[in-house]
């Protein structure tokens, strides 16, 4: 099976190619501009690289966020749009997901997930609990009153005081922030989703509300 990964929910852009069950090709690009002008580009580069056409490929898989608003929507709409055109499979996988992936915890540790969510918080997901997100200061209260030792994943991390903390940090790549790559190998275990009913997961609500006045 082919299988190709993209996520765009943070300013590192990455998309990865699987064939088999393995692992051929990833590629990177750090961009300012929610990757709007350049996701559809590399991808096509890639997929010439290997001499592949998008109907070749039998499952795509994205990260859906938390993340960047913007960024999330980008890829998955760009993901869904293949999807429908060529009736491939679609697996959905989100952001703390693909960052703790292959980040393995010493027996008896809890694993906690945190990337940064801008103003002063965190997006956190704490072993498998719901994916959440807190103010700074509340993250580091809610990791004190935890009584396992600590596995603490993804760039996040490192805005965390860790004194007094019986934690661990593990922050770089490719457990810094979501990648293709480890997105690609949670789909490979994954069911497929409804690609009509998927949306980003945004976790904290969007700013923007509806002009004063105005009824739907």
């Amino acid at each position: 099976m082919r299988l190709v990964a993209i996520d765009t929910s943070t300013p590192l852009g990455t998309i990865a190619l699987f064939e088999g069950g393995a692992l051929l090709l990833e590629r990177e690009q750090r961009v300012s501009n929610a990757h709007g002008e350049s996701l559809l580009l590399a991808l096509d580069a890639m997929l010439a690289e290997v001499r592949w056409r998008p109907r070749d490929v039998a499952r795509w898989a994205v990260g859906v966020g938390p993340g960047s608003f913007t960024g999330a929507r980008i890829g998955l709409a760009t993901a869904k749009g293949i999807v429908l055109a060529t009736g491939a499979e679609m697996v959905a996988v989100h952001s703390l997901e693909a960052v703790a992936f292959g980040a393995l915890a010493a027996p008896g540790e809890l694993r906690v997930a945190l990337l940064e969510a801008g103003k002063n918080e965190l997006f956190v997901q704490v072993a498998g609990d719901a994916p959440t997100h807190l103010a700074k200061p509340d993250v580091r209260a809610l990791l004190a009153s935890l009584s396992a030792p600590l596995l603490l994943v993804g760039e996040g991390a490192k805005a965390v005081a860790l004194d007094g903390l019986n934690a661990r940090l593990v922050s770089t790549a490719p457990n810094d922030v979501p990648r293709a790559s480890s997105i690609g190998f949670i789909a490979l275990g994954r069911a497929a989703c409804d690609p009509a009913t998927l949306e980003p997961l945004y976790v904290r609500a969007p700013e923007i509300t509806r002009p004063a006045g105005r009824t739907p």
